[in-house]
């Protein structure tokens, strides 16, 4: 097929062509039986166009369109709906169709093919992680004209990863450092940065096809890493906190208000003059403003040791210049700019949803449940003025 874009990426064969392509990837035995075609209500149109696809290769189809909810318990339920004759699963959407999609086909030992509807994600090439040893899809596609004709939040929530990249790099640099696991290299911070750094940042430009190949890229690698810093947990909370908007957004405002503070609190040398934090009080406002459970809290909070505790501090003094050098040269300013002249209203929707002090207050409590420079700031006392 003219003009198709093919990668192996992972276990996964990644397609960028269009509609089309989706039945010749479906192997014969499939054909042979029902094939299912899982959507949301908000991609109903495209998802038409793909079983539209399939009908003209005579191929049968299951058709099941899920209504969103916030409850996952509630989505899982009406996939479970699709019938067991269904020999082979295509997910129209993102990241959460494809969990969804995930858990179906794991649990009926089937293959599933992911149609994307917008390049939104860093998720596609998960598998659910409701189920041990879940399967991922087999085939990827996407189409152009649909990734470019795709909702600006949408688009921008991809950007919102994308850009995000660079300050989770430094987090893993930082973990690594503050790590008490020895390490065969002998590099400085900066040299691991730059190293950290490859292949996992991109310039921001309107080819949406580009971003798409870096974020199933990416998905692939997070897929495998396990790492979960600062950024991660601000993102959770945001994301329990409102449920408003998409991931990818809430991962870049929690990404620049991270750099910002990162580089205040380097700067500021001020840890030795602050008060112990109420471990307690932020637990419970955990629970009560953002929804996480204060049991599951107990096992996710770090206690630092007296020892622990003046380590981080020895190796963050030893290291604080080269991490406010590389921090000013990620430069989030200039990329929130354009990463808001994105949006039809140019951003100002960042205005009606949270204010600063939510923010910070969020960031202050995330602190908890968090390693590296933030963790540090809440067990110094440096965050408990923002709760």
């Amino acid at each position: 097929m003219e003009n198709t874009d093919y990668e192996r990426i992972g276990t996964t064969d990644v397609y960028l062509s269009e509609t089309a392509l989706v039945p010749t990837l479906i192997p014969d035995e499939a054909k042979a039986g029902h094939v299912g075609v899982v959507y949301f209500e908000d991609v109903e149109d495209i998802a038409f166009d793909v079983v539209s696809a399939l009908k003209r290769e005579k191929i049968l189809v299951y058709e099941c369109k899920i209504k969103k909810s916030e409850n996952e318990e509630d989505d899982i339920k009406q996939i479970k709906s699709v019938p067991e004759y269904v020999r082979y699963l295509i997910g129209v959407g993102c990241g959460k169709i494809n969990m969804l999609c995930s858990y179906f086909a794991t649990i009926n030992a089937i293959d599933y093919m992911m149609f994307v509807t917008a390049p939104s994600s860093d998720r596609i090439l998960y598998s659910t992680p409701a189920l041990k040893e879940a399967c991922c899809p087999k085939y990827v596609v996407a189409d152009r004209k649909i990734l470019d004709a795709a909702p600006k939040t949408l688009i921008a929530a991809g950007w919102g990863i994308a850009l995000s990249q660079p300050l989770k790099a430094f987090e893993r640099c930082v973990a690594r450092k503050l790590s008490t696991e020895k390490s065969g290299r002998t590099e400085s911070i900066a040299e691991s940065f730059k190293r950290e750094l490859a292949g996992n940042s991109l310039q921001m430009t309107h080819d949406t096809g580009e971003l798409f190949w870096f974020l199933m890229r990416l998905s692939d690698r997070n897929r495998k890493q396990n790492f979960k810093g600062g950024v991660d947990s601000f993102c959770e909370v945001m994301q329990k906190s409102y449920k408003l908007r998409h991931r990818g957004e809430y991962m870049f405002v929690a990404s620049y208000v991270l750099w910002a503070y990162y580089r205040l609190f380097l700067k500021s040398r001020c840890e030795d003059t602050l008060l112990p934090p109420d471990k307690m009080k932020s637990m419970k406002l955990l629970e009560t403003k953002c929804g996480l459970e204060f049991n599951l809290l107990l096992k996710r909070i770090d206690f630092l040791t007296i020892n622990g505790y003046f380590r981080i501090k020895y190796i963050l003094d030893e290291y604080r210049e080269d991490l406010i050098g590389i921090l000013d040269s990620i430069d989030l300013e200039k990329s929130q700019r354009r990463w808001r002249r994105l949006y039809e209203d140019a951003g100002f929707w960042l205005k009606e949803n949270f204010t600063t002090k939510e923010l910070l207050s969020i960031m202050a409590l995330c602190g908890e449940i968090s390693g590296g420079i933030l963790g540090y700031a809440k067990a110094s006392g440096a965050l408990e003025d923002y709760i």
